[in-house]
């Protein structure tokens, strides 16, 4: 239990924040501090680290903070018996020691004056020698505290980090095996003798201390054996709790491509004969964007709304990249909000260039307008799309996968404190894909398939289609076939459109709107992307500041 918080804080900022890019790469291979307690109070520290270094280096860094009512002096450091130089910056100790792709054993000793509390029956060493401002891993960490004595009365307690990792040899000594300590960790050690064995110590407090320490033993120990029962308990149940949560969820999935299977007979059933191109049932922008699953890149978005609304003759262009307004009449309020954007926003007196938009879009305060005004147009075409009813809600079925999900992540933690760690993982899995059943779960309707599908046998077999074939469409369709596929942005399908429209036989058909619209679809998507991307750039992160502690503790680092 005394890493599962940090390990899911860890697991966390993982996800949620960039890791930190250190100056030296280093490790703290191995860490050995020995506590000796003195008859008059004070304690003898000594320490010993490896460092195994990647790249240059000029030292380490050792940071001591003394608990109130204790100062830290006497502080050297050596190496191999050589004294090395430091500096000391409040309480902060800078080790110097140059070198490169080394490994080092450094030795640190300092006194703590007054660093034992005496009471009338027993003395106590209560101390944290690293906090959660430590920065860096120790790799393996052990403490021994040393009595002034060989005694065999002794009362160790280990918190946090070095909880349930004491043990008590036959002289007395109490030895803290702690292994891996992760940065951002605490442990304090607290070590109680009998009062005797310091002589020379000035009395802290002239009041009993040993049941009190004993009963917070004993608590402890009743309370890793509670926690130990527990965690039993739930590794019996956590299969049969996985395989509810999976069954439901596999239910879930078999029902949903049920539903498919069901609507996609049913479309078949009763659709009727159209020709190569689908007719035509909502705007191409909708169209577009509910073949791709509402997710399409704003610029590509953008050179569609425009190719339609030139399509229908709402706009004309009359120059190189001059688009006039020739009829301001138009079928949806999507079209109604882009006219207004690209010819009153943008562009003056019914006229629209791109140049105007690099204009617009480089003032920094039209950024974040260009990005709201093409987030409304969106959900205007969105609320064209939701008129024809081609998805169903299923509110109730989201909501209720949305709560088991919840279920799921209440488990997680249950698991995650009792240290079950394969299950909080499975969990994980399990919540993930319930959560996103419910997000995204919206089963077409009859009317919806059958325009996906009409149109997605229109991608699959337009690679084929021969010139004899493309010269009998109507132009509403091949120009719409156009507009398709440049909302896809497939280069084989454009290709395609391309090669059509330049063996266009004149005398069947005007290849004069096609050339028009082939020359839009390229340089469109070109100068909306740039401007998009600009507008883009205008959001910014602030980075967060962290915190420190106080009250004892300190930590290692290297420079």
């Amino acid at each position: 239990m005394k890493k599962t918080f940090g390990f899911l804080f860890i697991a966390m900022a993982t996800l949620l924040f960039p890791l930190q890019v250190f100056a030296v790469d280093f490790s703290i291979n191995q860490s050995e501090i020995h506590a000796y307690l003195k008859e008059n109070g004070s304690v003898q520290v000594r320490e010993t680290h490896t460092y195994e270094f990647d790249g240059k280096f000029n030292g380490i860094i050792r940071s001591l903070i003394p608990q109130d009512g204790t100062s830290i002096t006497n502080f050297e450091a050596t190496e191999n018996g050589s004294p090395l130089k430091m500096e000391q910056e409040g309480e902060t100790y800078k080790i110097y020691r140059t070198g490169k792709n080394e490994m080092i054993t450094i030795e640190l000793s300092y006194l703590i004056e007054n660093g034992i509390e005496v009471y009338s029956d027993m003395a106590q060493f209560y101390w944290p020698f690293f906090d959660t401002s430590n920065e860096s891993d120790y790799e393996n960490l052990t403490i021994y505290v040393h009595p002034p004595q060989e005694t065999d009365d002794a009362i160790a307690i280990g918190y946090d980090e070095a909880e349930g990792t004491e043990h008590m040899e036959d002289n007395g000594t109490v030895i803290f095996q702690m292994g891996m300590v992760d940065n951002g960790e605490k442990g304090d050690i607290h070590v109680a003798y009998d009062q005797e064995l310091f002589p020379t110590a000035p009395v802290h407090n002239n009041v009993p201390i040993r049941e009190k320490l004993l009963l917070e033993k004993q608590a402890m120990i009743d309370k890793q054996v509670a926690f130990e029962n527990r965690k039993e308990g739930l590794s019996r149940i956590a299969p049969y709790l996985f395989t509810a949560f999976t069954l439901y969820l596999l239910v879930l999935l078999f029902s949903a491509w049920r539903k498919r299977q069901h609507i996609a007979l049913e479309a078949q059933r009763k659709n009727s004969f159209y020709s190569f191109v689908p007719k035509q049932v909502m705007s191409m922008p909708a169209t577009v964007y509910f073949y791709r699953n509402n997710s399409i890149p704003y610029a590509e978005m953008l050179t569609v709304g425009l190719m339609d609304l030139v399509r229908k003759g709402n706009i004309q262009k009359k120059k190189e990249d001059n688009y006039h307004l020739f009829n301001p009449m138009t079928d949806y309020h999507h079209e109604d909000h882009l006219i207004h954007f690209l010819f009153d926003k943008v562009g003056k007196n019914g006229v629209f260039t791109f140049e105007k938009l690099d204009e617009y879009v480089n003032k920094g305060k039209n950024q974040q307008s260009l990005q709201n005004q093409i987030r409304h147009w969106l959900t205007l075409v969105k609320e064209e799309i939701h008129s024809h009813g081609l998805t169903e809600k299923k509110l109730k079925l989201r909501w209720l996968t949305g709560i088991v999900g919840f279920l799921c992540i209440s488990i997680m933690i249950i698991f995650i404190i009792h240290e079950l760690y394969m299950w909080f993982f499975l969990f994980a899995i399990l919540m993930g894909a319930l959560f996103m059943f419910s997000i995204t779960y919206r089963p077409m309707t009859v009317k919806g398939y059958t325009i996906k599908n009409q149109w997605k046998q229109l991608k699959e077999k337009f690679e084929t289609t021969t010139s004899h074939t493309w010269d009998t469409w109507p132009d509403d369709d091949k120009e719409r076939a156009l507009i398709f596929c440049t909302g896809l942005n497939d280069n084989k399908l454009i290709k395609k459109n391309k090669s059509l429209i330049y063996a266009m036989n004149d005398s069947l058909a005007s290849p004069t709107n096609m050339f028009l619209l082939l020359a839009i679809s390229s340089s469109a998507t070109t100068s909306f992307h740039s401007a998009t991307e600009i507008s883009a750039q205008s959001s910014t992160v602030t980075p967060g500041t962290g915190t420190g502690v106080g009250g004892g503790g300190g930590g290692s680092g290297a420079f």
